[in-house]
């Protein structure tokens, strides 16, 4: 780490239409390396890639990854594998500073969480049907109306929370 000069961080995100399973987000951290070319690291799976700029590193490494899951996925063990593969304490010193840089990015609201959502509400709301909208609306209407009561008191009013998540059925 000591010849490290970490300058920016992303998420890959998989969307797997037409198969019966995803592939969460991986994540990656961006290195400018002495000789000014930039490095980067998927975090859960290992795979490097290097680049003139963050831009061209990043999609080799895009690609990289979707080539590898995609074999692991269809030419070999699939969740199984990649799960052992995730099951590492090898890139916890990368992990850490992802988290410190995904703190010192969201000082300005520029963290990588918030980012995404907002890309992909920005997203939904240009696609969305308005017939659908006003019909979750009705539906989310009354089940937010009674959280708010609940919490009103209880949450600074500049703070908005939000979380999500998901349980193994064998736990």
């Amino acid at each position: 780490m000591e010849n490290k000069h970490f300058i920016a961080i992303g998420k890959i995100v998989f969307e797997t239409p037409g198969f019966s399973w995803n592939i969460p987000h991986t994540h990656f951290i961006v290195n400018k390396t002495a000789s000014g070319l930039f490095e980067v690291t998927n975090l859960e799976l290992t795979l490097d890639s290097i680049g003139s700029s963050i831009k061209e590193a990043a999609e080799a490494l895009a690609h990289l990854t979707v080539n590898y899951i995609m074999e692991i996925m269809m030419n070999r063990r699939g969740h199984d594998e990649l799960k052992e593969i995730v099951d590492s304490n090898a890139m916890e010193d990368y992990w850490r500073e992802y988290r410190k840089l995904e703190v010192e990015l969201s000082r300005s609201k520029r963290d990588m969480s918030h980012n995404l959502d907002r890309h992909w509400v920005a997203a939904i709301k240009e696609t969305m049907d308005e017939s659908v909208k006003k019909i979750i609306f009705e539906i989310a209407k009354h089940d937010a109306e009674a959280v708010y009561s609940a919490l009103r008191n209880k949450i600074p009013e500049s703070i908005s929370l939000s979380y999500e998540y998901r349980t193994l059925e064998a736990a």
